[in-house]
């Protein structure tokens, strides 16, 4: 059902973690694929090979990556995501309750943060249907989520 646009990083290990927590959500059939994008980092292929995601290969800013990325997907919903903020427990909830009810709307999935994180939310990511993807536009999620005016996803 969702593609999820992942961004490379230098940070193997937070990428790895990353994957480890779409990992029970492929198992359920919520993530249909994982689209790892990626320019020359190190350590990637193999990351992408041993996982079973997609590799793209895109250089560049992450509006850049993302906008690779998002093409190549074959989902109906993309979520984008980076290595960091890593998803904690409890992501897939909000995403699965606005599936389910969100009559096809944007959605922003803001990572849980307590009381300063209520004050300057710092985003997981954006989920937003495949064909709803602004075409030919190249924009980071904060820049994504204001042009499609995405809801916030909070967990």
């Amino acid at each position: 059902m969702i593609s999820v646009v992942l961004v490379a990083s230098e940070d193997l290990p937070g990428l790895a973690a990353q994957m480890a927590m779409l990992v029970p959500a492929a198992v359920d059939g919520l993530v249909k694929e994982v689209v790892l994008v990626a320019g020359d980092e190190p350590g990637v292929e193999a990351l992408a090979e041993d996982s079973g995601a997609q590799l793209v290969r895109a250089k560049g800013e992450v509006k850049d990556r993302l906008a690779a990325g998002a093409g190549a997907s074959r989902g109906d919903w993309i979520l984008t995501l980076r290595t960091d903020p890593v998803l904690r427990e409890g992501w897939r909830e909000p995403v699965e309750r606005h599936l389910a009810g969100g009559a096809g709307a944007p959605g922003l999935l803001i990572a849980p943060g307590g009381w300063l994180g209520r004050l300057a939310p710092k985003p997981h990511g954006v989920l937003l249907r495949r064909l709803d993807w602004p075409a030919g536009a190249a924009m980071d999620e904060k820049g994504l989520a204001k042009a499609i005016k995405a809801k916030v996803l909070a967990y």
